[in-house]
């Protein structure tokens, strides 16, 4: 930690995810980007074999945080008809897709083994960005977060948004390398390369979890 201008700035990847002021968000792990049939499937985006390392890490990941008392917050897409706007519908209709994440059906379903577990919050949005019209920030700023881990899907998508709205808003972002898909290997670089140059640091579970190990303070849960 250094000092800069009155200020105390974390500078250290264990500064930034210390579990007293550090919380992990999950974003849009749901059937419809992860599941063969559903939407990102039809799209033509799925790697199923990726989507299954990805979940399978991001699990054990999830374990470890709850280890550590990290908190965690999930985040859940909804993008029924009333709450898009007018590019939003636009972009369905030029790519001749439909619509995805609908309240009451399978691929707005949190994926198997992803689940959110009691007294886990989940945020539901209704634009890419997790903070756009939602509860997010109240949430974390209530808890005093300073540091917000992200991962989930997808990684130049939703997980982009959202972790440069985090930048703006104060937050120090670290942005899980291999906690994050749903994009060919070259743009989940890119948007790595992005992250790292612009808006907060990558790391993967494995150096994230090393930075929890030495000493992990209990935060409690978020309500």
């Amino acid at each position: 930690m250094i000092e800069i201008d009155g200020r105390d700035i974390l500078t250290t990847l264990t500064e930034k995810v210390d579990p007293r002021h550090a919380a992990v968000i999950v974003i849009d792990m749901q059937k419809d980007f992860t599941t063969p049939g559903c939407f990102w499937d039809k799209l033509g985006q799925l790697d199923a074999e990726a989507i299954s390392g990805l979940s399978t890490r991001l699990r054990s990941f999830l374990d470890a945080a709850r280890e550590h008392g990290v908190p965690i917050v999930h985040v859940m897409a909804n993008y029924d008809p009333e709450h898009m706007n007018g590019p939003m519908h636009e972009r369905l209709y030029r790519h001749r897709i439909g619509r995805y994440c609908q309240t009451g059906t399978l691929g707005i379903e949190f994926h198997g083994g992803l689940e959110p577990l009691p007294g886990e919050p989940v945020v539901v949005k209704h634009r890419f960005d997790a903070f756009f019209e939602t509860e997010l920030d109240a949430l974390l700023q209530s808890r005093g977060v300073k540091s917000l881990i992200l991962t989930g899907v997808a990684v130049h998508g939703c997980v982009d948004s959202t972790s440069r709205h985090a930048y703006f808003k104060g937050y120090y972002v670290v942005f899980g390398a291999d906690l994050t898909g749903g994009a060919s290997a070259e743009v989940h670089q890119m948007t790595l390369d992005s992250m790292d140059l612009m808006f907060g640091v990558s790391a993967t579970a494995d150096e994230i979890v090393g930075a929890w190990q030495p000493s992990a303070v209990p935060a409690g849960e978020l309500t």
